[in-house]
């Protein structure tokens, strides 16, 4: 009778062991698979700014006083905003 409790005891302890081991794995892998898609969209983002960055820049120096006066006038209307 011990005998067969200690080898039941020892089944159920091999098999949690291996659930356990079984969603470990699966974590790691969600994780791993999640750590890639961040960097992923982070360099499709970093991508996307650069590109962004540039055209702003072409603008700037295709009409420069223009972009000036926008960004006096964008400052001038924060300023009446965050004053309230």
């Amino acid at each position: 009778m011990k005998t067969t409790v200690n080898k039941e005891a020892q089944q159920l302890k091999s098999k949690l062991t291996d659930a356990a081991n079984d969603l470990l794995n699966e974590g790691k892998k969600i994780a791993g698979d999640l750590y890639e898609e961040s960097k992923n969209r982070y360099s499709e983002a970093e991508e996307r700014i650069k590109e962004c960055s540039s055209q702003v820049e072409q603008k700037i120096k295709e009409r420069p006083i223009t972009s000036v006066l926008v960004a006096a006038g964008i400052g001038f209307l924060l300023s009446k905003l965050l004053k309230k």
